[in-house]
């Protein structure tokens, strides 16, 4: 009872602590009043403004001006829907570009006029500071939609769209530019200076939405191949990549759709809204990692968030392809290959560079950092080197049990036969050397650091995976001509894949992705053999 007790404690100081930050936070108040009495806030606005009114203007009068949208109806819709994606696109646009600037030196500036020193004696958290940072921005990105709200209402009394949708895209917009907003706070977290911190929140925002966007062309593909005519919405269309809804741009396409999972049809703003909370409180706690101010360490929630995020990322992603089109009876040998190849891909690719960014370790500016050994599972929740394995292990076996989950829920699970059961064995042991084979050569590479610097040991581990996948591309680019026969794409580490793929029920090719997976997990054996050994003859000497 003791037990339950305290954890009920735990859990009450928690929530009551979530709203505090909101509620009685005094960044918030500070931050808002310092945006309000500088005049370039009220300049921004007007010009934001004064853009928007100039868009509407010039697009209204392309779609007046055309008289065969005045004679045709059908055609006059059309013209009006354009009209809304126009505004509605250039009005993300905007915000894309300005919400990374708002937050992007938050804290860099608070270092260099040195009041961080006078935060230091203040009895304010990293959580206070951080989610007091990103809220006055966030609201003074909700002050510039609002704003335009009037502007945006025009294609509602023209037709061109409901004053629902207009709403809900609104909202998509809103929680995933909160999203942006952190990623620069984070940023901010970490860089040196403001300059810096500008520059790279713009490159990492700009790389996240240049990867999101991928998905759109996946969901276009998607409503073609399931014979929708395109990835369009509709009331009742289905989102197959929800993760889509953390680009600003899926508001373009996502209002008026739904995520199917098994027997509930959820709405896409509400999906969106709660991804974009889940992973804005991830950066949040990645950053307070950094910015310190007597908080405890975060590292263990932080690796909690991920043991959570990332099985719901994969079922969330799987459970909707799975119900528009079972990977069973798609294709003509019982599988479609390509919706498998997708599904597998975006399911194991985030855990592939989240092993490649554990892995490494190294002295973190005054933090040391010593090389502990390979694996204590008691270490699993901290940043010690002997606790990356053990992490990666757990949550391996969780993505597994995720998609394994996702197969039987939606009833694929039950028509597999001895093939697909041998692929699906072949793929799990190929993806498990790969992981351990980027973790291994994070370790190895920290290792010849003498875990020296933490950013080295990244940097080192993120050129030699990149190095190991692209070098063969760039000899056969180079040197070979023919790509059925090469020696450069036969040791190309996802060779065995494409083939596997490529000639799906093939016991070849199973057996050589097996193949290639047990030579990657005993590399990775040997190459924590060898930092063990080499740990130990350090310490000896």
């Amino acid at each position: 009872m003791a037990v339950i007790r305290t954890a009920l404690q735990d859990w009450r100081r928690y929530v009551v602590g979530s709203f505090t930050q909101l509620l009685a936070n005094p960044v918030i108040g500070r931050e808002l009043r310092v945006r309000v009495r500088l005049g370039r806030g009220y300049l921004l606005q007007a010009v934001y403004l004064a853009f928007m009114i100039l868009i509407v203007a010039l697009a209204y009068d392309w779609v007046v001006s055309n008289e065969d949208n005045l004679r045709n109806p059908f055609q006059m819709q059309m013209a009006l829907k354009g009209f809304y994606y126009t505004v509605l696109g250039t009005l993300i646009s905007l915000i894309v570009l300005i919400a990374p600037a708002l937050t992007a030196n938050a804290i860099t500036l608070e270092r260099e006029r040195k009041t961080i020193d006078l935060l230091l004696a203040t009895p304010l958290t990293a959580r206070h500071l951080l989610t007091g940072k990103l809220m006055a921005s966030f609201a003074f990105v909700v002050l510039l939609l609002a704003l335009t709200l009037p502007v945006n209402a025009v294609s509602v009394l023209l037709g061109g769209v409901s004053f629902g949708d207009l709403l809900r895209a609104y909202l998509i917009v809103a929680s995933s530019t909160l999203v942006l907003c952190g990623i620069a706070l984070f940023t901010s977290a970490y860089a040196r200076n403001s300059t810096m911190a500008v520059l790279w929140s713009y490159l990492r925002v700009g790389a996240f939405l240049l990867l999101s966007s991928v998905l759109f062309a996946l969901q276009s593909s998607m409503g073609w191949f399931l014979g929708g005519g395109g990835a369009g919405g509709g009331v009742g269309a289905n989102l197959y990549f929800p993760a889509l809804l953390l680009n600003p741009f899926s508001a373009l396409i996502a209002a008026d759709t739904e995520v199917n999972l098994i027997r509930w049809r959820l709405p896409s703003w509400l999906v969106g809204v709660v991804l974009c909370l889940l992973f804005t409180r991830l950066l949040l706690t990645s950053a307070a990692r950094k910015v310190g101010l007597y908080d405890k360490d975060v590292m263990p929630s932080l690796r909690r968030q991920l043991l959570v995020l990332l099985p719901g990322y994969v079922m969330l992603t799987a459970i909707p392809l799975l119900n528009a089109a079972p990977l069973v009876g798609v294709g003509a040998r019982g599988v479609d290959p390509a919706l498998a190849g997708a599904l597998i891909l975006l399911c194991v690719s985030p855990f592939l560079v989240l092993a490649g960014w554990i892995a490494p370790f190294g002295k973190d500016d005054d933090k040391e950092c010593p090389n502990d050994g390979v694996f204590r599972l008691s270490k699993m929740f901290t940043a010690a080197p002997s606790g990356a394995l053990p992490f990666l292990m757990t949550l391996w076996i969780l993505l597994l049990s995720a998609f394994l989950l996702s197969l039987y829920w939606t009833g694929t699970l039950a028509a597999f036969d001895i093939t697909l059961w041998e692929f699906t064995i072949a793929t799990v042991v190929y993806f498990t050397g790969m992981w351990s084979l980027f973790w291994a050569i994070g370790r190895c590479c920290s290792v010849l650091l003498n875990g020296s610097s933490l950013v080295g040991a990244r940097a080192l581990t993120l050129v030699t995976i990149t190095t190991l996948i692209t070098l063969p591309i760039i000899l056969q680019l180079l040197f070979f001509m023919d790509y059925v026969n090469s020696p450069a794409m036969s040791i190309w580490i996802f060779t065995p894949l494409y083939e596997a793929f490529t000639d799906f029920g093939n016991p070849a090719n199973s057996a050589k992705l097996f193949g290639w997976g047990s030579a990657m997990l005993l590399l990775s054996v040997l190459l924590g053999m060898f930092t063990r050994k080499r740990d130990h003859s350090r310490v000896a000497v």
